[in-house]
């Protein structure tokens, strides 16, 4: 394959008014997630939550990560076609981004009168220069409230993330069902979410500076989950017949060498975008950066985002899915070390190219590895898996273990100890593949001449067995 076949097969799908609506769909739901996302945390600030108390409602999230995706996945892959339900969890993530605005804020505000003398008895608070605004007042966290708003704020963020994740989930699932059926480009689809993540993620910023508050983003929010609902109806996934012997398929297909490899490094960078996702903003927020310089972070990497998502199909064809993953993992070593030599929060925008690397070239590439180990029938049970190792435990480990570590150290010498993990976590799994690819037995997966690996002996899409692992041992 040709970078002009690429070229001509990306117009072929672009016009195809079929693959329309899944297009819209991505558009729509990263949109509607990417518009809360860079100012989640800064939200979080507004209301007086502490970092601290940041971090708990990210191990909060992430606990509840490595329940409900499998779960989920595993109910879309019984019922088969899941339609209907997908589009109902659509509309309730709209319902529940409405609740944000409602939440109580922690901060009480201060007479316009004793703004000035409350900057000078605390200069560096906080809660004073959340918002800009020429005529805004100071703010104090008043103590009665602290429980309530903190615990109100868990409830309804853990909904939404659930209903969210859930939604993503089942919709993936459906996208790579009809990958394996149809042979249509996951890259292609997805790649118009990172479309809706530049526009949206632009926009935040832009509405929280003019607006001086918070509550238009969820407002935006709601109405672009609705419609990604409705249009949800429109999926077709009717040809997916339930599975019958789950548990036998995955515990089958769960225990290979390469599919266990496959998780490690997926729930390594789970750890990863943890703690740059929890704490990254706030760092930033803490060096200057305005709500509008937040909401850049993620539109100056998204058209980076947007190539890589378009032809990672085409590499992963080319040398394969693992050598993509390694590098997503390299990405995230060199961007923790340009973290922490940052001063200038500006100078964050040149870093967030690497997240295209990381999250489009990665997350595409582990995505399109998951229709090549695993058959139809069990595909939404292990894109639930994914969610698990990638959102769940990769996410709480991260923050659990960078929280220890940055209430010690600090942020920067965190974020190059970050870097010295990624970098070892992409050259173990470099040399783990490579010890398995060079001791090669009929168990071990090869490319056939549309690029999709197979195993020499039953040419089915399963990876490589145990065996060739314990052979190399």
């Amino acid at each position: 394959m040709s970078p002009f076949d690429g070229i001509r097969g990306f117009l072929n799908d672009l016009f195809n008014r079929q693959l329309l609506v899944l297009k819209c769909i991505y558009f729509l739901l990263l949109a509607a997630v990417v518009i809360l996302w860079p100012q989640f945390t800064i939200h979080q600030k507004a209301l007086g939550l502490t970092e601290y108390q940041t971090g708990i409602t990210t191990l909060v999230l992430s606990t509840l990560t490595i329940c409900y995706p499998f779960l989920i996945g595993i109910a879309g892959d019984k019922v088969g076609n899941y339609r209907v339900p997908m589009a109902i969890i659509s509309m309730a993530t709209g319902v529940i981004a409405l609740i944000f605005t409602w939440i109580p804020s922690q901060v009480v505000q201060i007479a316009a009168s004793n703004v000035s003398d409350a900057a000078s008895a605390n200069p560096s608070s906080e809660t004073s220069s959340i918002i800009p605004s020429a005529n805004r007042t100071a703010g104090e966290v008043d103590d009665s409230r602290q429980a309530m708003t903190f615990w109100v704020y868990v409830v309804v963020r853990a909904s939404y993330g659930v209903c969210n994740g859930a939604t993503l989930t089942l919709f993936d699932a459906a996208v790579m069902a009809n990958v394996q059926k149809s042979g249509i480009s996951y890259g292609y689809q997805r790649a118009w979410g990172t479309v809706g993540a530049i526009i949206s993620s632009y926009l935040s910023g832009v509405i929280v500076e003019k607006t001086g508050g918070f509550n238009e983003i969820f407002y935006a929010s709601a109405g672009l989950q609705m419609a990604a609902g409705i249009l949800l109806l429109g999926v077709r996934i009717d040809y997916k017949v339930p599975a019958t012997s789950l548990t036998k398929d995955l515990l089958r297909h769960c225990f290979k060498a390469e599919v266990l490899l496959f998780f490690g490094a997926i729930t390594a960078a789970g750890m990863f975008i943890g703690y740059i996702e929890t704490f990254m903003y706030r760092y930033l927020s803490g060096l200057g950066a305005t709500p509008v310089l937040i909401g850049l972070t993620v539109t100056i990497g998204a058209p980076f985002e947007f190539i890589l998502t378009l032809i990672t199909s085409f590499f992963a064809k080319l040398v394969g899915h693992p050598p993509l993953i390694m590098f997503g993992l390299l990405a995230y070593a060199v961007r923790f070390l340009g973290l922490s030599f940052l001063q200038d929060p500006w100078w964050v925008l040149p870093l967030e190219i690497l997240e295209s690397i990381a999250n489009g070239l990665l997350f595409t590439a582990a995505i399109l590895y998951c229709t090549v180990l695993f058959p139809t029938e069990t595909i939404a049970s292990f894109r639930g898996m994914l969610g698990i190792l990638y959102l769940g435990t990769g996410r709480l480990l991260g923050v659990t273990v960078g929280s220890e570590i940055r209430e010690r150290l600090g942020h920067i010498i965190t974020f190059r100890i970050w870097a010295c993990i990624a970098f070892a976590c992409a050259t173990v799994y470099f040399l783990a593949f490579g010890k398995i690819k060079k001791c090669r037995s009929r168990h071990f997966s090869v490319k056939d001449t549309q690029g999709r690996e197979q195993t020499e002996s039953s040419k089915e899409q399963s990876g490589i067995d145990n065996e060739a692992w314990d052979g190399c041992i």
